[in-house]
């Protein structure tokens, strides 16, 4: 029944990916493009994939002649990574994130363990809608496909390490919990762009060690400031946990035993500090920060990275690296380095997506 239960929730989420749409920074209003120059994905005569036509850049800088159809691809680039400075813009993105995180603390003192490597891919469609002439709505489903090497009863996504656990470290791979990340903006236009709305976890792991075994929800919220040279801002979320499994089977030391499974009473809070190093490139950070209410655990990780536009081919990517160190996290088992690789290639948004739904 329980398999039964996550194909449905695997299955309905595929279908709202391919129906419906992270956090990025933003960028100062007199060097951002509007709208529709945003998000004219076309192909040129040339036919070289091209975001920016060379006549829409052309009316996006004053001073420029329309007629100029000669723009390089560095100022197409340009044009792409401002737009995809912005979390709100019209641009449609595959984020894919990849965090490899080494995890230590009392725990494995006491199993006589080494410290565990965990791994994560986020695959993150970002999805931007335009609801109404002044609304509009960013969809962000989190798919996440976790390797963990932990022990029963310890929920490494939410970072919870309970009082009973099993005893036998073992990595499992596959599908984690989904997030369902939504965010609403009526002031989506730099220097100053801010979203909130629901944010819901899906008990969608394909085993009990990879995710939490609740259904989760609760409120998300996100405001970005820029100025020249600084993008400073964050993304909050928190879950509370509503429905699910109640009870979990545990190898204990002691032999086999029934415990209650941990709820989700968790805050996340992604801040974001870079520093405009070039057009196409930033330095800074953009680590998630988390307090969770079940254990009162703090983990806070801080760190250095970068991020710049490429093309692979015809197609923008923005691709980064950063690395953090916790300098706060559960004494029991918890994370204490963490390597995140960033993908994100960008993807034509539909034109019906600009257009007012209603």
């Amino acid at each position: 029944m329980q398999r039964a239960r996550r194909f449905f929730l695997i299955s309905v989420t595929a279908v709202m990916i391919c129906f419906l749409g992270h956090t990025a920074p933003t960028i100062a209003e007199d060097r951002i493009p509007d709208s529709e120059q945003v998000d004219s994905l076309t192909r040129g005569a040339d036919s070289k994939y091209r975001l920016f036509p060379s006549d829409l850049l052309a009316k996006a800088q004053p001073g420029t002649a329309g007629s100029d159809a000669d723009t390089s691809e560095a100022e197409e680039q340009a044009k792409i990574a401002e737009a995809l400075a912005n979390p709100l813009s019209y641009l449609w993105l595959m984020f894919t994130q990849n965090d490899t995180t080494w995890y230590d603390g009392d725990l494995l003192d006491e199993l006589d363990e080494d410290t565990k490597v965990q791994n994560t891919t986020l695959v993150q469609p970002v999805m931007s809608f335009q609801l109404t002439e002044e609304w509009k709505a960013i969809f962000r489903p989190v798919i996440p496909i976790n390797s963990f090497e932990t022990v029963d009863n310890v929920d490494i996504s939410t970072g919870t390490t309970p009082g009973i656990t099993g005893a036998d470290f073992d990595r499992k791979t596959g599908l984690g919990d989904i997030v369902l990340w939504n965010a609403f903006s009526k002031q989506y236009t730099p220097p100053f762009v801010w979203g909130f709305g629901p944010t819901v976890i899906l008990p969608t792991a394909t085993d009990d060690q990879l995710g939490s075994g609740k259904w989760s929800a609760g409120p998300m919220a996100l405001a970005v400031g820029i100025t020249e040279k600084w993008i400073i801002g964050g993304v909050a979320q928190h879950w509370w946990s509503f429905a699910g499994d109640d009870h979990l089977k545990v190898n204990t030391s002691s032999g086999s035993a029934t415990v209650d499974r941990p709820d989700v009473n968790l805050t996340d809070f992604q801040y974001i500090l870079r520093y405009r190093w070039s057009t196409l490139t930033n330095i800074g950070i953009a680590p998630n920060v988390r307090y969770n209410w079940e254990t009162d655990e703090l983990s806070l990780p801080v760190g250095m990275g970068f991020d710049t536009l490429i093309k692979i081919g015809n197609l923008p990517v923005k691709i980064g690296a950063e690395a953090y160190y916790y300098v706060k996290q559960d004494d029991d088992f918890g994370p204490e380095w963490q390597l995140r690789l960033l993908f994100v290639p960008v993807l034509p948004s539909p034109d019906w997506s600009r257009k007012p739904l209603f």
